[in-house]
């Protein structure tokens, strides 16, 4: 739910010029990206070598936290576990149900101090949305406003099925310490510094953004 308000909230206070061509109706984000390993995780040395499925955000992630990211779209990622052709996988608990992915991990790191979220937009046809009557799009707007948090509530609903069905598996769910969880947030300092001045060179608030 707060990753849905926060991109909201974003959107609404710098427009991003990336969406300047569509009418956005509204954003929604999913969970806490985590940590999910056919062997259990408790701190960084663990991690040294590990192959782990990764993207973008999450695979500057884990090259910081001393692994090996192995980029792979989610629908490859069952087989890639199964097949040991990676050890991990970042994502959020949604897809341990959605995707079957609790049937081939063994562990999940609650690694909430560099979980990732991505964002996600509904949009429109600009030129279809400027031919609208004015009352319609008020329609549009204001349930567009009511499912920013139904959309949320639906990824936190996904995440918690994700949790009981892992559970249910036989897998184990581990909480890092808050120390742990401090060294990793400091590892990955570099990829938050490094966004920041590519975009700042560009003439763009990204410490604002960051913020």
């Amino acid at each position: 739910m707060v990753a849905s308000l926060v991109i909201n909230d974003f959107y609404s206070k710098f427009h991003p010029r990336e969406l300047k061509d569509v009418k956005v109706l509204f954003l929604h984000a999913h969970g806490a990206g985590l940590l999910h390993s056919i062997k259990p995780i408790y701190k960084m040395e663990d991690l040294k070598g590990l192959r782990i499925r990764s993207t973008g955000f999450s695979s500057k992630l884990a090259k910081c936290i001393g692994a090996v990211p192995v980029a792979m779209p989610m629908g490859c990622t069952y087989q890639a576990l199964r097949k040991g052709i990676v050890e991990a996988t970042f994502s959020p608990m949604e897809v341990l149900k959605t995707w079957k992915q609790a049937d081939v991990i063994k562990y999940t790191l609650e690694c909430y101090s560099v979980g990732y979220t991505s964002g996600f937009f509904v949009a429109m046809n600009l030129k279809k949305w400027n031919l609208l009557p004015r009352r319609v799009k008020k329609v549009f707007q204001e349930v567009s406003a009511k499912y920013i948090r139904k959309a949320g509530q639906v990824w936190d609903e996904q995440d918690q099925e994700g949790k009981e069905y892992t559970l249910k598996r036989g897998n184990k769910i581990i909480c890092m310490t808050p120390q742990e969880s401090m060294r990793w947030a400091k590892a990955v300092d570099p990829v938050v510094e490094d966004y920041i001045n590519r975009v700042s060179k560009k003439g763009l608030p990204a410490r604002k953004y960051v913020k």
